[in-house]
């Protein structure tokens, strides 16, 4: 059984966010700063000074959330059951191509180059990049909702499948969507509950119609929270929009992005999220669609293996051009919902073994964090699939051990 890696989701120019297992600390790039996270619910956002050192709180709490939101994800990504649904879209490949997909987008799925998706059957939502010290916290975009399309804010996860939103819940951090406004709102009578490591939210699985531009999922459903634990005081955004596959989802019900394949309402049967960094916006999340100019180069495909996670293998990684030695088969769940990068500790520790200086820092921050070099600037590589991958030495450097540390 392979063991899975959490890899953060930056798709303009394809680094991501490092670091692996544990973090490294070294030069500039953590403002310190104390975090309670959970399910990206955020504490506190103190600013930092400008030669910023390493404050181990914010990892610490979200690898504790990574190993509870992903501790059943071996099990389901080798023992998918696919719903109906899901099974009707692959038998029938040929249902997800309307006449609108662009003649490039048609040449991508026979392997030549991708430039661009045209047609009316798409839609563009922008993305708020939550900004807390020297980090991406969250990205979050507007929803309409209901008969009387009552805009709400939702955080992008890719590594979830449910949809929520608070309803009628004065105790939560948000008003949440006013449901008596709607005339096509409807409750069910099946609870509704969603644990993100140690936070949570609960209530009952309602529908209504959900959009997002032109593109329109009447009766979608969607968890109507009315319990939100602390974790979520802080957080910018209304609710929570799961894009991987429904078989992860609790409400067992397909996700609002199923449901427009169901249908037929996407030029192409894709979806692709744009992320800015240290940027409020300019962040978008583009439905039956692609914007080229929001990329470095023509797109990778890489084969998803489960159809559960946006799951990709990672057979192998480079450090200084030097291969690391996989000791075990590793899945990568690509998560716009996790912040840092983890893999197996036996994966983090032969990538820092090629880093020259890197040793191990449990004593000083807790298992599973190394340090290297100020100094250093390695370059490592992750493969996806047959391909690789360069991590952005701003992404893999999150600040220094201490004041004038080498």
């Amino acid at each position: 059984m392979s063991s899975i890696v959490v890899l953060s989701l930056l798709l303009a120019s394809m680094s991501l966010a490092a670091p692996l297992q544990g973090p490294s600390a070294t030069s500039s790039n953590l403002r310190a700063g104390l975090y309670n996270i959970a399910r990206r619910g955020i504490k506190a956002s103190p600013v930092a000074d400008e030669d910023p050192i390493f404050d181990p709180t914010y990892p610490q709490a979200e690898i504790r959330r990574v190993l509870s939101k992903y501790k059943e994800a071996a099990h389901l990504i080798h023992n998918v059951h696919l719903p109906p649904h899901l099974k009707d879209l692959l038998h029938n490949p040929n249902r997800l191509i309307t006449d609108d997909v662009s003649p490039e987008l048609d040449a991508a799925y026979k392997g030549e180059a991708i430039q661009d998706v045209a047609g009316s059957r798409q839609a563009s939502m922008p993305l708020m990049d939550y900004i807390s010290g020297n980090l991406d916290i969250l990205y979050y975009g507007p929803i309409s909702m209901g008969s009387q399309n009552q805009r709400m804010t939702f955080d992008i996860d890719t590594g979830s499948a449910d949809l929520w939103v608070p309803v009628n819940c004065p105790d939560c951090p948000h008003p949440g969507y006013p449901a008596d406004r709607s005339s096509t709102y409807q409750e069910t009578s099946e609870e509704f509950s969603v644990q993100y490591g140690t936070g949570e939210v609960s209530g009952v699985l309602a529908q209504d119609r959900v959009a997002v531009g032109s593109l329109v999922v009447n009766d979608q459903y969607f968890g109507a929270v009315n319990q939100e634990s602390d974790d979520f005081a802080d957080s910018p955004n209304d609710g929570l929009i799961g894009m991987a596959f429904s078989t992860i989802a609790t409400s067992g019900q397909p996700t609002f992005f199923e449901n427009l394949l169901k249908s037929n309402k996407l030029a192409a049967p894709i979806f692709s999220i744009h992320l800015t960094r240290h940027r409020s916006s300019g962040s978008s999340l583009c439905l039956g669609c692609y914007d080229s100019s929001k990329a470095a180069g023509p797109i990778t495909w890489v084969p998803v293996t489960s159809m559960t996670y946006w799951a990709v293998s990672m057979p192998s990684a480079l450090v200084n051009g030097r291969p690391v030695d996989m000791s075990t088969s590793v899945t990568a769940a690509i998560d716009s919902g996790t912040t840092l990068i983890y893999v197996p500790k036996a994966v983090a520790s032969a990538i820092y073994r090629q880093i020259p200086g890197a040793r191990q820092a449990d004593a000083q921050y807790g298992e599973g964090f190394w340090t290297y070099p100020c100094n250093s600037r390695p370059n490592i590589q992750l493969a996806f699939g047959d391909n690789y991958f360069a991590l952005s030495p701003v992404d893999f450097n999150l600040g220094r051990t201490g004041s004038g540390s080498p």
